[in-house]
């Protein structure tokens, strides 16, 4: 009987990959992830957290997206940050659930962060959009983060969604939902344990169209390519990304609905917004 042999990957080898792709001591480090793709980890996913962890220091930072998209009307439970699972990857939902780790209350789009600039990326009331000026993500990009995509292209990256916010596109106020003018999520509420409404009237839609970026961010020299076990990377400082988008979307505010297999909710905002556009074009 034979058996398959994999290369296994360890916290240091790991480490040697992250320094190798840039990050270093001291970085805010946001990370968008498939597991899978860096291959086989000797202890598993709480190493490559590890890795990280080391490389980026004590005065390092290390963010990771936990979203849960706790709709009320998608028939999920209501939010509660100490017990809802991530629905973004078992490195997130291992890393939430790791020591000195602080996870936000936003339902739809928590984050959860470590390090020297952990609480000041997570705490606050809910007084932002999921992805919006004032969120977690908006917070990492104004404390100078750096985005390591491990595995994955950019309609994973939620940076791109906060460019969206900034550039003010016309499509972000569209509901998934066709009958309501708004969306609207729920969470436990801490002290009393009870649920309660949150209204949402931003709500990041699809990112597959994000896939317009993947080799325009290389050429321009925003990303960079890189690898982390067997994984292949991409590496980029959150900011010029954000800008880089920005400007995009103000020539062009719908360059990301145009995708040639759209999801639902992408079909109809592009439908939605033409045939406003339409309107504002022949109205006297």
């Amino acid at each position: 009987m034979s058996f398959l042999r994999h290369k296994s990957h360890t916290r240091q080898s790991l480490a040697r990959d992250l320094h190798g792709a840039g990050v270093r001591a001291g970085d805010t480090l946001i990370v968008h992830s498939s597991l899978r793709k860096v291959g086989w980890i000797a202890g598993g996913a709480q190493e490559l957290i590890r890795a990280l962890q080391e490389t980026l220091g004590s005065q390092g930072t290390l963010v990771m997206p936990t979203f849960t998209f706790s709709l009320a009307g998608w028939q999920l439970p209501p939010f509660d940050p100490c017990r809802t699972a991530s629905r973004v990857g078992l490195l997130t939902d291992t890393f939430w659930r790791c020591a000195n780790v602080w996870r936000s209350a936003h339902p739809t789009h928590s984050f959860a962060a470590w390090g020297r600039l952990a609480t000041q990326i997570i705490d606050g009331p809910l007084n932002y959009e999921p992805l919006g000026l004032g969120s977690p993500i908006d917070r990492a990009c104004n404390a100078g983060a750096k985005i390591l995509l491990v595995g994955v292209e950019q309609n994973r990256n939620s940076t791109i969604h906060l460019a969206e916010s900034r550039a003010a596109v016309p499509y972000l106020q569209i509901p998934f939902t066709i009958d309501d003018l708004y969306d609207e999520a729920w969470y436990v509420d801490a002290p009393s344990g009870e649920a309660r409404m949150l209204a949402i009237r931003e709500m990041p839609g699809s990112s597959e169209g994000f896939d317009v970026l993947d080799e325009v961010l290389v050429r321009e020299e925003i990303a960079t390519r890189c690898a982390l076990g067997d994984a292949l990377c991409t590496i980029m400082p959150a900011q010029r990304l954000c800008d880089f988008v920005v400007r995009l979307l103000k020539e062009d505010p719908l360059m990301f609905l145009n995708h040639e297999n759209p999801s639902e909710i992408t079909k109809r905002r592009r439908a939605i917004v033409e045939s406003q556009l339409t309107m504002n074009r022949t109205s006297p």
